[in-house]
């Protein structure tokens, strides 16, 4: 059965009653006889009607009749945005777009710089509706008392993020009072909050009698005065809790504060060790090898997901070790000897190889990385799914080359490692296929060529993500063409500065060299055979012009376009990209010299979407392009115009625009 919230399923037709038959009696007419007196009656018996064929049902025809099974059926192969939009074709499609839970839970309601009271709108609006509300994200508002939306919608609340928001502790609590139900929380940015949180001198406020048993995922990233009583009170609330995350935390408080922060949290980890399965704290200062090997001894901690910046030097000594002997068993007891002294594993080792249930494992930024914690990485976790290196810069070509052994990777991140080169890339990793994985990040690799890409290409043809940024030797017009052939299940491509891609690689329109040829037949692929495009970046490929945007940009699913810094984009270009990518709701045509207000009336006049708009630094641009943005765009949140000289007053002129959130005017 399906799931509603309001379950008004079916548009049952009213049929007309049934046609009645009239039986009349026949009066005497004049002339007729008259028998003793008395007029006579001529009776006729009454006629029955001869049986009818019984009445067709009615057949409704259109889209708004389809069987609410099919028409589900069709909103699950799309996006929320596109199912929020078809939503407002009937009632019937409203209803399926909303009402049907596994898509009312998939929406996020967000309130951003607002005040948080019952007496001003939104929150007054907000109080009469009729729906429920499952993920709400709270950013930089300010809260005035307890609100009734709370009591009022509070049992559906599942998800809560409450971000760099001005609120007081009493209301913090009344809030998580009021949200029984609520599984992930997320309190970030919040240090007023925390500075203003005494418990000493208002204990009476503070006081709770309640728990959260549903809520197992709480977040308290950038939170630099959260201290022992702030996090024992959270944590109280959550006694079934599984996912912590403490990433960017206690960076502004003194040393010895910090110390004394993370020691506390590791006696947490320990009274928890069981139900705990994820563990964050990337950035997070005083979490050194001394708190892994604490973590390493806790025989019971058995995490899927962990993330942390680790910057300790292991000994040159150790490392010797495992170059030389890559296959001991490592315990937290084992020590090896070196000269007279015996020296332990260090707690980054020892961690690693008892974690073998790992699956997501984010090392981002970590300087003490290197092709030996690598190796034991790729040996000791084959469960992973995610792998993250992103800066790791100790690591080569010898670290990733058994890489291939984690069967089961799907997310794969080396950029900014740039001691990577083909010579691994190409022959090891790259050259042998891991079947499932999906994203491959490799930015800012200046000794990776178009070789790897190519085989890149053929080898992971299920890759949703790719991202090539600042690699300006890998992405070529050579290998644009052999991405828009076999990469057809791209999502995401990002080409941020790869200066070396043109409009030949985009359009396959004068290749120098055909990629593919068949007998005597020349084949080139343009862009748009990657149908399900939905983000690309091509910010700062300058030889990017009209040629591409007429030729291959006929992107139907396409909703975030970056072409900022493509200085030869004008409006033969951009005419002709309003029409054929008209589900576009982010572009980006910054620092584009030839932008001009005739540009902004065919982007917004046709792309009736479009939510984010950027023109900073285009300096064609004058006061008429703001009076078209106010008469086109019905739906636009965010406009950034910095820069933009010509253009006067924009905030006064756009204020009627009740979509519009945030102008933003200076960098």
């Amino acid at each position: 059965m399906m799931d509603f919230f309001i379950a008004k399923n079916h548009n049952i037709p009213v049929q007309p009653p049934a046609p009645v038959e009239l039986i009349t009696l026949p009066f005497s007419k004049q002339g007729e006889e008259v028998k003793n007196g008395i007029e006579q009656v001529t009776q006729e018996l009454p006629k029955i009607a001869p049986p009818k064929e019984p009445t067709p049902e009615p057949i409704y025809t259109g889209f708004n009749y389809l069987p609410m099974e099919l028409l589900l059926k069709v909103m699950k192969q799309i996006s929320v945005d596109d199912r929020l939009a078809c939503g407002q074709t009937c009632h019937r499609w409203m209803e399926a777009a909303h009402y049907y839970l596994p898509f009312s839970k998939r929406v996020i309601y967000k309130f951003t710089n607002v005040n948080f009271t019952d007496y001003e709108p939104p929150i007054k609006s907000f109080l009469g509706a009729f729906r429920i509300f499952p993920s709400i994200a709270i950013k930089s508002c300010t809260f005035y008392g307890n609100s009734q939306f709370w009591p009022r919608f509070g049992e559906h609340v599942i998800e809560l993020t409450i971000k760099n928001c001005l609120i007081k502790d009493t209301e913090l609590l009344y809030i998580l009072e009021n949200v029984p139900n609520l599984r992930q929380l997320k309190i970030e940015q919040c240090d007023e909050l925390f500075r203003s949180w005494y418990f000493e001198k208002r204990t009476s406020c503070c006081e709770s009698h309640f728990v959260l048993p549903d809520l197992v995922d709480v977040s308290l990233t950038n939170n630099d005065f959260l201290d022992e009583l702030h996090f024992n009170k959270l944590m109280t609330l959550a006694p079934n809790i599984a996912h912590l995350d403490l990433s960017n935390c206690f960076k502004m408080i003194a040393s010895h504060r910090r110390v004394a922060m993370v020691e506390h949290i590791m006696r947490f980890i320990n009274m928890h060790q069981f139900q705990l399965q994820t563990l964050k704290f990337n950035g997070t200062l005083a979490i050194d090898d001394i708190c892994l090997s604490t973590l390493s001894m806790i025989d019971g901690l058995s995490l899927e997901t962990f993330s942390m910046t680790f910057c300790d030097k292991i000994p040159a000594a150790i490392i010797d070790l495992l170059r030389r002997q890559p296959d001991l068993n490592i315990t937290q007891d084992l020590e090896w000897k070196v000269g007279r002294h015996p020296i332990k594993a260090p707690g980054f080792i020892s961690f690693l190889v008892r974690q073998t249930n790992l699956v997501h494992l984010d090392l981002t930024s970590s300087l003490g990385i290197t092709d030996e914690v690598m190796e034991l990485i790729t040996t000791c976790l084959p469960k992973l799914k995610t792998l993250k290196l992103r800066r790791c810069i100790l690591v080569t070509d010898e670290g990733i080359i058994n890489i291939v052994n984690l069967e089961h990777l799907e997310v794969l991140d080396l950029s900014n490692c740039y001691r990577i080169s083909d010579r691994a890339m190409y022959r090891e990793v790259i050259g042998r296929k891991v079947k499932n994985l999906q994203e491959l990040y490799l930015c800012e690799l200046p000794n990776l060529s178009d070789y790897s890409l190519i085989q890149v290409t053929l080898n992971y043809e299920m890759l949703q993500v790719l991202d090539l940024s600042n690699s300006p030797n890998a992405a070529t017009d050579a290998t644009m063409q052999y991405i828009n052939y076999y990469l057809v299940s791209l999502k995401q491509l990002h080409l941020y500065c790869c200066t070396k891609v043109s409009d030949a690689g985009l359009t396959g329109i004068d290749l120098p060299v055909k990629p593919m040829i068949t007998w005597d037949h020349e084949e080139v692929f343009p862009l748009d055979r990657l149908f399900k495009l939905r983000v690309l970046n091509l910010i700062g490929c300058y030889r990017i012009s009209d040629l591409s945007l007429q030729n291959a940009f006929k992107l139907a699913e396409l909703k975030e376009l970056h072409l900022a810094r493509c200085y030869q984009i004008s409006e033969a270009g951009i005419s002709v990209l309003s029409q054929t990518a008209k589900a576009l709701e982010f572009i980006d045509i910054s620092e584009c010299p030839c932008v001009n207000d005739n540009c902004i009336e065919m982007l917004t006049a046709n792309l009736k979407r479009l939510r984010t708009l950027k023109v900073n630094k285009c300096a064609l641009l004058t006061n008429a392009c703001l009076e078209i943005i106010g008469r086109n765009c019905s739906y636009l949140k965010f406009l950034h115009i910095s820069g933009c000289p010509r253009l006067k007053k924009p905030k006064k002129r756009l204020a009627h625009l009740s979509s519009l959130k945030a102008i933003y005017v200076e960098w």
